[in-house]
Protein backbone atom coordinates (compact mmCIF):
# COMPACT_ATOMS: atom_id res chain seq x y z
CA UNK A 1 0.00 0.00 0.00
CA UNK A 2 1.37 3.22 -1.06
CA UNK A 3 0.81 7.04 0.67
CA UNK A 4 0.74 8.80 -1.96
CA UNK A 5 -2.94 10.57 -2.45
CA UNK A 6 -6.00 8.69 -4.27
CA UNK A 7 -5.79 11.36 -7.30
CA UNK A 8 -2.04 11.27 -7.70
CA UNK A 9 -1.84 7.25 -8.18
CA UNK A 10 -4.86 7.23 -10.35
CA UNK A 11 -2.71 9.92 -12.47
CA UNK A 12 0.03 7.34 -12.42
CA UNK A 13 -2.50 4.59 -13.19
CA UNK A 14 -4.38 6.25 -16.16
CA UNK A 15 -0.38 7.59 -17.63
CA UNK A 16 0.81 3.97 -17.38
CA UNK A 17 -2.20 2.99 -18.82
CA UNK A 18 -1.97 5.35 -21.95
CA UNK A 19 1.58 3.33 -22.12
CA UNK A 20 -0.32 -0.43 -22.19
CA UNK A 21 1.84 -0.88 -19.27
CA UNK A 22 -1.23 -2.57 -17.40
CA UNK A 23 0.61 -4.53 -15.19
CA UNK A 24 1.77 -1.32 -13.35
CA UNK A 25 -1.87 0.35 -13.84
CA UNK A 26 -3.73 -2.48 -12.24
CA UNK A 27 -1.30 -2.79 -9.27
CA UNK A 28 -2.26 0.88 -8.75
CA UNK A 29 -5.74 0.76 -9.29
CA UNK A 30 -6.10 -2.60 -7.15
CA UNK A 31 -5.01 -0.78 -4.30
CA UNK A 32 -6.30 2.05 -4.61
CA UNK A 33 -9.99 0.09 -4.65
CA UNK A 34 -9.38 -1.84 -1.65
CA UNK A 35 -8.52 1.59 0.09
CA UNK A 36 -11.73 3.24 -1.55
CA UNK A 37 -14.27 0.82 -2.66
CA UNK A 38 -16.89 3.48 -3.67
CA UNK A 39 -14.36 5.53 -6.06
CA UNK A 40 -16.03 4.57 -9.35
CA UNK A 41 -13.24 6.01 -11.69
CA UNK A 42 -10.56 3.68 -10.28
CA UNK A 43 -13.46 0.96 -10.27
CA UNK A 44 -13.85 1.85 -14.25
CA UNK A 45 -10.20 2.07 -15.23
CA UNK A 46 -9.87 -1.25 -13.60
CA UNK A 47 -12.22 -2.70 -15.49
CA UNK A 48 -10.61 -1.29 -18.83
CA UNK A 49 -7.42 -3.02 -18.05
CA UNK A 50 -8.93 -6.16 -17.55
CA UNK A 51 -10.76 -5.75 -20.96
CA UNK A 52 -7.84 -5.06 -22.35
CA UNK A 53 -5.40 -7.95 -20.77
CA UNK A 54 -8.83 -10.35 -21.64
CA UNK A 55 -9.53 -10.89 -18.13
CA UNK A 56 -13.46 -10.88 -19.01
CA UNK A 57 -14.90 -12.67 -15.56
CA UNK A 58 -12.78 -9.59 -13.64
CA UNK A 59 -13.79 -7.17 -15.80
CA UNK A 60 -17.50 -7.73 -15.02
CA UNK A 61 -16.95 -7.63 -11.80
CA UNK A 62 -14.64 -4.41 -11.38
CA UNK A 63 -17.03 -2.15 -13.77
CA UNK A 64 -20.55 -3.55 -12.16
CA UNK A 65 -18.69 -1.90 -9.06
CA UNK A 66 -18.26 1.15 -10.79
CA UNK A 67 -22.22 1.31 -11.74
CA UNK A 68 -22.84 0.55 -8.78
CA UNK A 69 -20.24 3.62 -7.41
CA UNK A 70 -21.67 5.78 -10.19
CA UNK A 71 -24.55 4.67 -11.29
CA UNK A 72 -25.23 7.76 -13.73
CA UNK A 73 -21.89 7.27 -15.51
CA UNK A 74 -23.04 6.13 -18.91
CA UNK A 75 -19.30 5.00 -20.28
CA UNK A 76 -19.72 2.30 -17.40
CA UNK A 77 -22.37 1.07 -18.23
CA UNK A 78 -20.86 0.97 -21.56
CA UNK A 79 -17.78 -0.60 -20.77
CA UNK A 80 -19.50 -3.24 -18.54
CA UNK A 81 -21.42 -3.97 -21.87
CA UNK A 82 -18.02 -4.57 -23.26
CA UNK A 83 -16.76 -7.18 -20.48
CA UNK A 84 -20.58 -9.69 -20.84
CA UNK A 85 -19.58 -9.36 -24.80
CA UNK A 86 -16.57 -10.84 -23.83
CA UNK A 87 -18.02 -13.64 -22.26
CA UNK A 88 -20.54 -14.08 -24.80
CA UNK A 89 -23.48 -12.94 -22.93
CA UNK A 90 -24.89 -11.14 -25.39
CA UNK A 91 -28.74 -10.65 -23.59
CA UNK A 92 -26.75 -8.61 -20.74
CA UNK A 93 -24.06 -6.75 -22.50
CA UNK A 94 -27.33 -5.31 -25.27
CA UNK A 95 -28.86 -4.10 -21.68
CA UNK A 96 -25.67 -2.41 -20.46
CA UNK A 97 -25.86 -0.56 -23.89
CA UNK A 98 -29.70 0.48 -23.53
CA UNK A 99 -28.68 1.58 -19.89
CA UNK A 100 -25.78 3.73 -21.33
CA UNK A 101 -28.09 5.11 -24.08
CA UNK A 102 -30.83 5.75 -21.44
CA UNK A 103 -28.39 8.07 -19.81
CA UNK A 104 -27.24 9.66 -22.46
CA UNK A 105 -28.68 9.27 -26.12
CA UNK A 106 -25.59 10.59 -27.80
CA UNK A 107 -23.07 8.16 -26.53
CA UNK A 108 -22.25 6.85 -30.15
CA UNK A 109 -20.07 3.76 -28.93
CA UNK A 110 -22.96 2.44 -26.87
CA UNK A 111 -25.14 2.92 -30.08
CA UNK A 112 -22.82 1.14 -32.52
CA UNK A 113 -22.02 -1.80 -29.89
CA UNK A 114 -26.19 -2.23 -29.14
CA UNK A 115 -27.06 -2.42 -32.65
CA UNK A 116 -24.07 -5.62 -32.99
CA UNK A 117 -25.41 -7.01 -29.85
CA UNK A 118 -28.97 -7.14 -31.15
CA UNK A 119 -27.46 -8.02 -34.72
CA UNK A 120 -25.64 -11.31 -33.20
CA UNK A 121 -28.41 -12.01 -30.50
CA UNK A 122 -30.60 -12.26 -33.82
CA UNK A 123 -28.22 -14.28 -35.93
CA UNK A 124 -27.42 -16.81 -33.00
CA UNK A 125 -31.64 -17.27 -32.77
CA UNK A 126 -31.41 -18.27 -36.80
CA UNK A 127 -28.94 -20.39 -36.24
CA UNK A 128 -30.54 -22.56 -32.86
CA UNK A 129 -33.52 -23.26 -34.65
CA UNK A 130 -31.89 -24.42 -38.22
CA UNK A 131 -29.87 -26.64 -35.53
CA UNK A 132 -33.30 -27.70 -34.10
CA UNK A 133 -34.96 -28.76 -37.25
CA UNK A 134 -31.86 -30.18 -39.39
CA UNK A 135 -31.07 -32.10 -36.73
CA UNK A 136 -34.22 -33.27 -35.12
CA UNK A 137 -35.22 -37.09 -35.12
CA UNK A 138 -36.53 -37.21 -38.56
CA UNK A 139 -36.81 -33.59 -40.51
CA UNK A 140 -39.62 -33.48 -43.01
CA UNK A 141 -38.87 -31.42 -46.67
CA UNK A 142 -40.87 -28.42 -44.79
CA UNK A 143 -38.30 -28.83 -41.74
CA UNK A 144 -35.29 -29.24 -43.71
CA UNK A 145 -36.72 -26.15 -45.87
CA UNK A 146 -36.94 -23.69 -43.37
CA UNK A 147 -33.74 -25.19 -41.58
CA UNK A 148 -31.70 -23.80 -44.93
CA UNK A 149 -33.87 -20.47 -44.26
CA UNK A 150 -33.01 -19.80 -41.19
CA UNK A 151 -29.07 -21.24 -41.53
CA UNK A 152 -29.16 -18.17 -44.51
CA UNK A 153 -30.56 -15.54 -42.62
CA UNK A 154 -28.08 -16.18 -39.26
CA UNK A 155 -25.30 -15.92 -42.37
CA UNK A 156 -26.71 -12.39 -44.12
CA UNK A 157 -26.65 -10.99 -40.62
CA UNK A 158 -23.60 -12.45 -39.15
CA UNK A 159 -21.09 -12.90 -41.62
CA UNK A 160 -18.86 -15.18 -39.32
CA UNK A 161 -21.43 -17.45 -37.89
CA UNK A 162 -21.04 -21.10 -37.58
CA UNK A 163 -24.28 -21.71 -39.28
CA UNK A 164 -21.67 -21.84 -42.65
CA UNK A 165 -20.32 -24.52 -41.70
CA UNK A 166 -23.98 -26.31 -41.94
CA UNK A 167 -25.41 -24.79 -45.10
CA UNK A 168 -23.25 -27.72 -47.37
CA UNK A 169 -25.12 -30.97 -45.08
CA UNK A 170 -28.50 -28.92 -45.48
CA UNK A 171 -28.14 -28.67 -49.19
CA UNK A 172 -27.17 -31.83 -49.37
CA UNK A 173 -29.75 -33.30 -47.56
CA UNK A 174 -31.93 -31.10 -50.03
CA UNK A 175 -30.75 -32.55 -52.91
CA UNK A 176 -31.31 -35.75 -51.76
CA UNK A 177 -34.82 -34.78 -51.99
CA UNK A 178 -34.98 -33.86 -55.67
CA UNK A 179 -37.92 -33.26 -57.51
CA UNK A 180 -38.77 -31.75 -60.83
CA UNK A 181 -40.72 -28.63 -60.47
CA UNK A 182 -42.88 -27.81 -63.91
CA UNK A 183 -43.37 -24.13 -64.85
CA UNK A 184 -46.15 -23.89 -66.67
CA UNK A 185 -44.76 -20.74 -69.56
CA UNK A 186 -45.79 -19.00 -72.65
CA UNK A 187 -41.93 -18.67 -73.85
CA UNK A 188 -42.80 -15.56 -76.44
CA UNK A 189 -39.77 -15.14 -79.44
CA UNK A 190 -37.67 -12.04 -77.21
CA UNK A 191 -37.75 -14.96 -73.95
CA UNK A 192 -36.43 -17.91 -76.09
CA UNK A 193 -32.65 -16.71 -75.16
CA UNK A 194 -33.94 -17.10 -71.26
CA UNK A 195 -36.15 -20.41 -71.90
CA UNK A 196 -32.83 -22.50 -73.47
CA UNK A 197 -30.44 -20.88 -70.44
CA UNK A 198 -32.96 -22.00 -68.08
CA UNK A 199 -32.98 -25.56 -69.99
CA UNK A 200 -29.55 -25.74 -70.14
CA UNK A 201 -29.09 -24.78 -65.95
CA UNK A 202 -31.68 -27.83 -65.19
CA UNK A 203 -29.82 -30.28 -67.31
CA UNK A 204 -26.64 -29.32 -65.11
CA UNK A 205 -28.18 -29.24 -62.11
CA UNK A 206 -29.99 -32.85 -62.60
CA UNK A 207 -25.94 -34.28 -62.96
CA UNK A 208 -24.04 -32.32 -60.34
CA UNK A 209 -22.21 -29.85 -63.18
CA UNK A 210 -22.18 -27.04 -60.96
CA UNK A 211 -19.69 -25.22 -63.16
CA UNK A 212 -22.35 -25.46 -66.10
CA UNK A 213 -25.07 -24.38 -64.04
CA UNK A 214 -23.45 -21.37 -62.87
CA UNK A 215 -22.99 -20.41 -66.10
CA UNK A 216 -26.40 -21.39 -67.64
CA UNK A 217 -28.34 -19.41 -64.84
CA UNK A 218 -26.08 -16.49 -64.73
CA UNK A 219 -26.86 -16.16 -68.59
CA UNK A 220 -30.76 -16.53 -67.66
CA UNK A 221 -30.80 -13.66 -65.42
CA UNK A 222 -28.90 -11.20 -67.85
CA UNK A 223 -32.68 -12.01 -69.99
CA UNK A 224 -35.05 -12.07 -66.67
CA UNK A 225 -34.16 -11.45 -63.52
CA UNK A 226 -36.64 -11.55 -61.33
CA UNK A 227 -37.31 -15.83 -61.17
CA UNK A 228 -37.21 -17.19 -57.58
CA UNK A 229 -35.99 -21.17 -59.22
CA UNK A 230 -32.72 -19.34 -60.97
CA UNK A 231 -31.70 -18.04 -57.86
CA UNK A 232 -32.26 -21.26 -55.64
CA UNK A 233 -30.52 -23.24 -58.10
CA UNK A 234 -27.08 -20.90 -58.79
CA UNK A 235 -27.17 -20.62 -54.71
CA UNK A 236 -26.60 -24.57 -54.80
CA UNK A 237 -23.60 -23.93 -57.47
CA UNK A 238 -22.07 -21.29 -55.70
CA UNK A 239 -21.85 -23.80 -52.56
CA UNK A 240 -20.91 -26.63 -54.32
CA UNK A 241 -18.33 -24.05 -56.40
CA UNK A 242 -17.14 -22.92 -52.63
CA UNK A 243 -18.70 -19.08 -52.85
CA UNK A 244 -20.78 -18.94 -49.83
CA UNK A 245 -21.55 -16.07 -49.58
CA UNK A 246 -22.99 -15.73 -53.34
CA UNK A 247 -25.17 -19.12 -52.17
CA UNK A 248 -26.47 -17.22 -49.44
CA UNK A 249 -27.37 -14.00 -51.32
CA UNK A 250 -28.68 -16.27 -54.28
CA UNK A 251 -31.35 -18.02 -51.68
CA UNK A 252 -32.24 -14.97 -49.79
CA UNK A 253 -33.01 -13.29 -53.39
CA UNK A 254 -35.04 -16.37 -53.91
CA UNK A 255 -37.18 -16.25 -50.68
CA UNK A 256 -37.81 -12.88 -51.22
CA UNK A 257 -39.52 -13.46 -54.79
CA UNK A 258 -41.10 -16.79 -53.24
CA UNK A 259 -41.17 -16.29 -49.10
CA UNK A 260 -42.43 -20.35 -49.67
CA UNK A 261 -40.22 -21.53 -51.85
CA UNK A 262 -39.40 -25.03 -52.04
CA UNK A 263 -35.84 -26.31 -51.89
CA UNK A 264 -36.41 -29.66 -52.65
CA UNK A 265 -37.83 -28.94 -56.08
CA UNK A 266 -35.67 -27.40 -59.36
CA UNK A 267 -37.84 -25.84 -61.86
CA UNK A 268 -38.17 -26.92 -65.11
CA UNK A 269 -39.95 -24.56 -67.92
CA UNK A 270 -42.68 -26.30 -69.53
CA UNK A 271 -44.01 -24.58 -72.48
CA UNK A 272 -47.52 -24.16 -73.04
CA UNK A 273 -48.95 -23.68 -76.40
Amino acid sequence: MTNNPPDERLARAMEALGQADFPVAISLLEDLVVEDSANADAWSQLGLCYLETQRGGDAVEALSRAVEAAPADANAHYLLGNAYGTLGRLDRAAACYRRALEIDPRHAKAEEFLMKAESLIESREHYRCALSLLYSSDPSPQDLNRALCELVQSVAIFANSPARDNLRECAHRLLDLWQERPLPMEVTPELEPWAAACERGFQCVRYKNWVGAQAAYDEALTYRFADPFVHHALGFSFLELGETDNAVHAWLRAVELDPNYDFTQFGRIQRRP
